[in-house]
């Protein structure tokens, strides 16, 4: 018969796994800081998430804005244009329309009969109220006559078509005006054709400047 002292006995083997830290404080709190540290991590996440959203949403709204504005940006051009296209288109409507009325002065002029001298000088009267309503209407877009009989040559505002000498000048002077000149707005439209007179003395000198 086999010996019994031989005999292992053989005793219950804890698992490491699942009996060995069962009950080990270290365990445990390891446990707690993993969970505190994913809790962490998810509410960072989630704060994360909100802002982002809310980045999202500003960048839509200043969008929706920039087109907007685009939008009313091209409108307002497009309307501007449009006032500019009209405003030169109908310009003259106001002027053409004041002339018409002195149009109409001297269409009445004309369709007087002249059978007798009080119609000749009526209808010459009615002339010279028509060429007064002219001057006035020109003078109300500043397009104003340029004064040049008696007054000294001045080429920025005259243009010599004759001259003709005289011993009573020291200067050369405008004597006679075959086209009246105008300045619109101050500025030259267009220049006065005159006859010069200029002194003998000088005469010479003068002739490149005319």
């Amino acid at each position: 018969m086999p010996s019994n002292k031989n005999k292992l006995k053989i005793s219950y083997v804890p698992d490491e796994k699942k009996d060995f830290n069962i009950n080990d404080p270290k365990s445990e709190i390891k446990k707690t800081k993993s969970k505190l540290i994913i809790d962490k991590l998810q509410e960072k996440l989630k704060k994360q998430e909100k802002l982002f959203k809310k980045i999202v949403k500003e960048r839509d709204e200043l969008k929706d804005e920039y087109l907007r504005n685009l939008a009313e940006i091209d409108n307002f051009r497009k309307r501007i244009n449009k006032e500019k296209e009209n405003y030169h288109k109908y310009i003259l409507s106001e002027f053409l329309l004041n002339l018409l009325e002195i149009l109409d002065n001297f269409d009445r002029a004309l369709s007087t009969q002249s059978d007798s001298n009080n119609n000749e000088k009526s209808i010459l009267s009615g002339i010279k109220m028509t060429y007064k309503q002219l001057y006035e209407l020109l003078k109300r877009y500043n397009t104003i006559e340029i004064e040049a009989l008696g007054k000294p040559f001045n080429p920025n505002f005259h243009q010599a078509l004759s001259k003709e000498e005289r011993d009573n000048i020291k200067e050369p002077i405008v004597v006679a005006v075959y086209q009246k000149g105008f300045m619109y707005n101050d500025k030259l439209l267009r220049p006065s054709l005159v006859k010069v007179a200029v002194p003998v003395k000088i005469e010479k000198d003068s002739k490149e400047k005319l």
